[in-house]
């Protein structure tokens, strides 16, 4: 975490020097022709009475599938790394761009802090499904949700199925509670590997932790969290063979539909919206294998092998649990929490494989 802020104000400082308004640019063909069927938009919508920003990009609005992603966070829009490392997907889908209510460009400092709530995020995206379907003229749309977004996305999946092709979770939240001792453990385990003492120190001192918080070495959960996530960073267990976010974070510097202000909102909306949310008595008593032990429409997940912040051995006992017309579990061998962007080119293989060419799978 303290990788993460140094890596924030090297990025903040560059910045100064580097703006302007943000825009996204036109559909490129390598023929050079132009379609009155693509899409490159930018725009607000009034969802539930809050302005929340959408961006739209694809060939053919008539003939490819919606595709809705769902960053993580929650506050942590990720629309422009999701821009950088997945762009190949808009020329198979129409690929839906949404910064959350709270996140991105989807913040304010005047939002109604009692509206960020699990239930409200849902119904949220219940309302924008249903804008996308209209406008596109689509029965059903895809949906990819990554970390919280995968959470988010298995409440659409149990809640909406009449409006939803197919589902692709990644970096799958499953039982928070378990999930956060596994956590815990893997990233001890790492401490006395490698004999850094001054982990073991942490780790020990801030015991596991209890209904997901540590109590012991901090008198609010959230450092304890905070102190054994920086950790896992450093020991691999977040990201592939690195132990920052620096390149991350100069990605979404150079992106094109972030303006100086939409960056520094975007550090503002994660600190702010988290803060909020981690508070819902919903956002983390819950555990998918007893809640949605059962779905209607095709759910895959996929993960990194590197993955400890959501264990990916919880997320394929749930897949093997899980009752579904089509499943499928996926490892991903040089990648962590993040595999979308870890893993680009194999990722989007893989969802156009799945969504387009859905069938039993179990990998």
């Amino acid at each position: 975490m303290k990788k993460f802020f140094f890596a924030a104000i090297i990025c903040l400082v560059v910045v100064l020097f580097y703006d302007g308004c943000s825009s996204t640019p036109p559909i490129s063909y390598s023929d050079g022709k132009k379609t009155t069927r693509s899409i490159a938009e930018m725009k607000y919508l009034d969802i539930n009475g809050w302005k929340q920003f959408i961006l739209v990009r694809g060939t053919d609005t008539v003939n490819n599938p919606v595709l809705l992603l769902l960053h993580g966070g929650p506050g942590a829009s990720t629309t422009a790394l999701s821009r950088h490392y997945n762009s190949a997907l808009e020329k198979d889908f129409t690929v839906v761009y949404w910064d959350q209510r709270g996140a991105g460009k989807s913040y304010s400092s005047k939002i109604d802090t009692s509206t960020l709530h699990v239930k409200q995020l849902v119904d949220d995206a219940s309302v924008l499904i249903d804008y996308l379907r209209n406008r596109f003229k689509k029965e059903k749309i895809f949906i990819i949700g990554h970390s919280w977004g995968s959470r988010l996305g298995m409440y659409l999946v149990r809640d909406f199925p009449g409006r939803i092709n197919a589902f692709i979770g990644t970096g799958q939240e499953v039982a928070p509670y378990e999930g956060e001792l596994q956590s815990y453990e893997y990233t001890l385990e790492q401490a006395k590997a490698n004999r850094n003492t001054e982990a073991i120190k942490d780790m020990v001192e801030m015991g596991e932790p209890q209904n997901g918080n540590y109590l012991s070495m901090y008198k609010t959960g959230f450092w304890g969290t905070v102190k054994q996530k920086d950790w896992l960073l450093e020991f691999g267990g977040e990201r592939y063979e690195k132990t920052s976010y620096t390149d991350w974070l100069f990605q979404m510097l150079l992106s094109d539909e972030y303006s100086l202000a939409d960056l520094v909102n975007w550090g503002r909306a994660s600190a702010a919206t988290a803060g909020k949310m981690v508070r819902d008595p919903d956002f983390s008593d819950f555990d998918f294998r007893q809640d949605i032990p059962t779905v209607e429409l095709p759910v895959y997940f996929i993960s990194g092998l590197h993955d400890y912040n959501t264990p990916w051995p919880l997320v394929k006992q749930y897949c093997e649990q899980l009752k579904a017309p089509v499943k499928g579990f996926y490892l991903f061998e040089k990648s962590g929490h993040s595999v979308p962007f870890e893993e680009p080119d194999r990722f989007n293989a893989l969802v156009r494989k799945l969504f387009l060419h859905a069938g039993p799978q179990n990998k």
